[in-house]
């Protein structure tokens, strides 16, 4: 039995983590897709190849949301993930838990079925964001701010911090993975480095306001925080997210001016951008781990 919930906890966490990965690419790519010209042939190119990877991270999302319904399921029953399946049904029709989990699975499906229409008019693109903003709404509903309501500002904090934190995320991973490896005109790559810059910084803002008002009100003391296995996950959440804030600082103030400069610039910048994904990627995961366990305020 110990086994069967160790699996229970894996998977709650392992889809936990790609669900949230799936959507900050796609939110990463929505936000390159308004940065980047529309009018010549690499930048048809590079749309091609963008919707190749939404079309992959949707469907990863769709998959992890799935996964992650089951888990939940196994959690809130105390069983495994095989007896979990007996019970599935019941879970997604009678349990607010389940609807939530199926709006924000739908708000998916929309996504991945809007990315397979290439070079999507602008209409279309609005139509993602709000999907989009569906998803966040609806997924930081299900989490430990949403058990107070929705009409609450834990709530509100949470909804702002998984959206700003999949901006950040996303843009400084589909820029360093995908739009940067392009050869785009300088004028056009300065444009988007300088649009990509000001909304990673916003998000940073967000991402500290909301993420010291959320921590503090789950940990309640700094006993909790160094103590407790919550308080600690969050203490490495923050770690990485402080060093991420710091290449994206030597971005900002010494890499783009370098990059609007010289190619050799704009490949100083996309390593530091691939760099500061993965520390991204490590935050997201120990988010991950932080939605797996009961804060110590909970207790």
């Amino acid at each position: 039995m110990g086994a069967g919930f160790d699996t229970v906890w894996l998977v709650q966490v392992g889809s936990a983590f790609a669900l949230i990965c799936g959507f900050c690419w796609l939110v990463g790519s929505w936000c390159a897709r308004r940065w980047l010209p529309r009018d010549d042939v690499m930048s048809a190119a590079l749309d091609a190849r963008l919707r190749v990877f939404d079309l992959m991270a949707a469907g990863i999302a769709v998959v992890a949301a799935g996964w992650s319904l089951l888990a939940a399921t196994a959690v809130m029953a105390g069983c495994t993930m095989r007896e979990a399946c007996d019970m599935f049904w019941m879970m997604v029709s009678g349990t607010a838990y389940g609807h939530a989990s199926c709006l924000a699975l739908a708000a998916l499906v929309f996504v991945f079925a809007l990315r397979c229409i290439p070079r999507l008019p602008k209409a279309g693109e609005t139509v993602v964001l709000l999907a989009l903003g569906v998803f966040a709404l609806t997924r930081a509903s299900m989490g430990h701010a949403g058990e107070e309501g929705i009409w609450t500002l834990p709530y509100a904090a949470e909804a702002v911090h998984l959206s700003a934190i999949s901006v950040w995320t996303g843009v400084v991973a589909v820029s360093g993975w995908c739009v940067l490896s392009a050869r785009l005109p300088a004028a056009a790559t300065n444009r988007y480095l300088d649009l990509m810059s000001h909304t990673a910084m916003a998000a940073v803002v967000a991402i500290a306001a909301t993420g010291v008002y959320s921590g503090w009100h789950r940990v309640g003391s700094t006993g909790n925080l160094m103590n407790t296995v919550y308080g600690f996950t969050l203490l490495v959440k923050v770690a990485l997210v402080a060093v991420a804030i710091g290449i994206g600082g030597y971005n900002k103030f010494i890499g783009l001016p370098a990059a609007s400069r010289s190619l050799k610039g704009v490949a100083v910048v996309r390593l530091a951008l691939r760099i500061e994904t993965v520390l991204l990627l490590g935050a997201v995961l120990a988010a991950a781990i932080l939605t797996s366990q009961q804060p110590p305020t909970a207790t």
